[in-house]
C-alpha cells in the first residue's frame, strides 16, 4: 500500500476543508478517495485529495471515465468547496453518475490552500502544471475544471457535443438563476465536438458567490450537466450496440 505522509504544519487547511467536509457527509459505497500528487515545496511535502466515485452498472461495462479539477486559489477555496459539496450529492444520488467512473480533484492546487498568499504563483510554477495535466489525462471521455474568477456572471466555456450544449441551454430555460437550487449560467462560450471525442467544460464561477447557498446551487448545475451527458452517453451506446447487432 502506499502511504503519503504529508507534513503536520503545513496540512491544518487541507485537515479542516477535509473535515469540514466528511463530517457532514456519508462516504458510500461508490466513493473511494486517498491523497495523491505528493509534491515538494520549500522542502516541505503536499498532496491533494482525490476521490473516484463509481457509478452503478457491470465491470464487464466499459465505462467512461470524467474528471472534476477544482481551480482554488490563494485567496478563494470556492471551487474546491463546490466540487465537495457536489461529491456530497453524489452520495446521495449515486446513479446520477450512471456507468460512469467520476475522477475528483477538489484541491488543484494543495500548496495555495495551506501557505495562502504565500504560496508561489501558478503561472510560474511548471511543477503543478504537469501534475494537473497528469490527472487530466486520466480523464478520458470528459473533463470539468472550476474556477472562481472575476466575472460579473456564471460563464461556462469549453468543447462540449451539440447535444451536450442544447441540454446544458435547457436548464437555463426552466429554472431561474440562484432562486431555487441550481445556478445557471448566463453566458455559454461553448464550441463543438464530436460525440466520440473528449469534451471539456470550464465553469467561472463570479468569486463573490463564496456563501452555502450559491456553491450548492453552482454544484446543482454540476449534477444537471452530468444527469444530461449520461443521458446523451447511454444514447450513443445504443446506437453503438444497434450498429453492431446489423453488422
Amino acid at each position: 500500500m502506499h502511504i503519503t505522509t504529508l507534513h503536520p504544519d503545513l496540512r491544518k487547511n487541507l485537515r479542516n476543508l477535509l473535515q469540514g467536509y466528511v463530517e457532514h457527509c456519508e462516504f458510500s459505497e461508490h466513493l473511494t478517495g486517498r491523497i495523491d500528487f505528493p509534491l515538494y515545496y520549500l522542502g516541505f511535502k503536499y498532496g491533494a485529495p482525490v476521490f473516484t466515485h463509481v457509478g452503478p452498472g457491470h465491470d464487464r461495462e466499459d465505462r467512461p471515465v470524467v474528471g472534476f479539477v477544482g481551480w482554488n486559489t490563494p485567496t478563494s477555496q470556492l471551487a474546491s468547496q463546490v466540487l465537495l459539496q457536489f461529491i456530497e450529492i453524489l452520495t446521495q444520488h449515486p446513479r446520477v453518475a450512471g456507468n460512469a467512473i467520476l475522477r475528483l480533484l477538489p484541491v488543484a492546487n494543495p500548496v495555495a490552500l495551506e501557505l495562502d498568499e504565500d504560496a508561489p504563483d501558478l503561472q510560474d510554477w511548471d511543477l503543478l502544471g504537469h501534475l494537473a495535466e497528469q490527472f487530466k489525462n486520466q480523464a478520458s471521455h470528459g473533463l470539468i475544471e472550476v474556477h472562481a474568477a472575476d466575472v460579473q456572471s456564471f460563464t461556462v466555456a469549453g468543447e462540449i457535443p451539440p447535444t451536450l450544449h442544447q441540454a446544458i441551454k435547457s436548464v437555463g430555460v426552466t429554472i431561474p438563476a440562484l432562486r431555487g437550487r441550481i445556478a445557471v449560467p448566463t453566458a455559454l462560450q461553448v464550441k463543438p465536438v464530436h460525440p466520440e471525442e473528449r469534451w471539456q467544460l470550464r465553469l467561472l464561477v463570479p468569486s463573490g458567490w463564496d456563501d452555502p447557498r450559491s456553491i450548492h446551487a453552482v454544484a446543482r448545475f454540476l449534477v444537471r450537466v452530468l444527469h444530461a451527458q449520461t443521458r446523451l452517453s447511454r444514447q450513443l451506446g445504443s446506437k453503438v450496440a444497434a450498429c453492431q447487432k446489423i453488422s
